[in-house]
């Protein structure tokens, strides 16, 4: 994997002037290159495991659906997740992004034209956040969570109609703007919609140009700012959609949503280290992990299908059950699924897990809850 590094503009002899290095080139114009394409894909076996990391609640009396195999076996939630009134009218287009701030058991969803949605008291009670009216303006497409001790955690937020990135606290009300990164692929100014960003660690984002160039990059906080170095590009992914960064390897995982992979990148390496390949036509939009699992929402399934949320053993690397909340559930929305997360209610013995969704075209979101079925 190469990387274009550019270097901030300096004034040299009055004239604007650009460096750029590149390994293996001595001297370029700013155009950028192909790059190495990922390691080969290895197709993910499907495995049914038998125990969870949280029992399943007991499954309902009576003929209840359920989706999904072996120990992740999932019954819809409809009580869960109400749409505040006001938010209604925009569900048609909902094409947006899901957070959890699980110490203070608050699921936020972004909703295009309409910024923030909180669902408080274990999803039962939902409003309208009045934060910054930028973030009500475009389309919240893709975000990440960062939890800090003793303060409100940080959110980082890729608007792919504004063409921004947006950092703020959970109060949504102080923002900083992130705009189009300067040089390398983007010195026109032109063919940049972020699709995603998600924190490394504390003072560094990566944005994902999912709808653009289809270039992913750093950028510090502390200033809010792009490094100036771009990775992937088209010969990665057409479109790298998603962007998670998977604490236990301290790797990136990069949804390629329509070659259907999942792809593994490396910071400290500046290289590919591996490439998962879900089920042909499954086009993939994130991931969101817990330990070792991870949930991959897709827009569409094999043949053209409803989309599936897979569910993944990435230890494993395996799927260990596939959900399917159209088809099995009876979620009429859920044609395209566009985000998914984790989301775990009570403590102990009365701990529930669950599986937030959001669809799009047409919009919507919906909660599964993890039962046992003695299966």
């Amino acid at each position: 994997m190469h990387l274009l590094r550019f270097s901030r503009p300096r004034l040299l002899g009055g004239c604007l002037s650009v460096c750029l290095t590149l390994p293996g080139l001595a001297h370029d114009t700013g155009a950028p290159h192909d790059h190495a394409a990922p390691p080969p894909a290895v197709p993910l076996p499907f495995r049914v495991e038998t125990k969870t990391p949280v029992r399943g609640a007991p499954l309902p009396a009576g003929e209840v659906p359920t989706s999904g195999q072996g120990a992740w076996t999932f019954v819809a939630a409809p009580g869960l997740v109400p749409v505040p009134e006001a938010a209604k009218p925009h569900l048609k287009g909902a094409h947006g992004t899901l957070v959890v701030d699980a110490e203070r058991d608050v699921v936020y969803w972004g909703l295009e034209n309409v910024g923030w949605i909180a669902f408080r008291d274990g999803l039962t009670r939902s409003e309208v956040v009045a934060g910054d009216p930028r973030l009500s303006r475009g389309n919240l497409h893709g975000a990440d969570l960062l939890p800090r001790t003793g303060q409100l955690p940080l959110v980082v937020a890729a608007d792919n109609v504004e063409g921004h990135v947006y950092l703020s606290d959970t109060r949504f009300t102080a923002v900083r703007q992130l705009g189009v990164p300067p040089g390398g692929p983007y010195a026109d100014g032109k063919g940049y919609a972020p699709t995603d960003a998600a924190f490394t660690r504390a003072g560094e984002v990566w944005v994902t140009d999912g709808y653009g160039r289809a270039w992913f990059m750093p950028a510090g906080t502390e200033p809010l700012a792009f490094t100036g170095a771009f990775f992937g590009g088209k010969a990665a992914s057409q479109t790298p959609h998603g962007i998670t960064f998977d604490r236990r390897d301290k790797s990136l995982l990069v949804s390629a949503r329509p070659e259907a992979r999942i792809q593994r990148w490396s910071p400290a390496r500046q290289a590919w280290k591996e490439t998962l390949a879900l089920p042909p036509g499954s086009t993939v939009c994130d991931v969101d992990l817990r330990g070792d699992h991870a949930l991959a929402p897709c827009l569409n399934g094999p043949g053209n299908s409803p989309g599936p949320i897979y569910l993944i053993n990435l230890k494993k690397r395996a799927i260990v059950s596939t959900l399917k909340p159209k088809e099995e559930l009876g979620y009429a929305e859920a044609q395209h699924i566009h985000d998914a997360c984790w989301y775990i209610r009570g403590r102990g013995a009365r701990r529930e897990l669950y599986v937030v969704f959001t669809s799009w075209n047409p919009g919507g979101i919906g909660a599964l809850k993890l039962v046992r079925t003695g299966r």
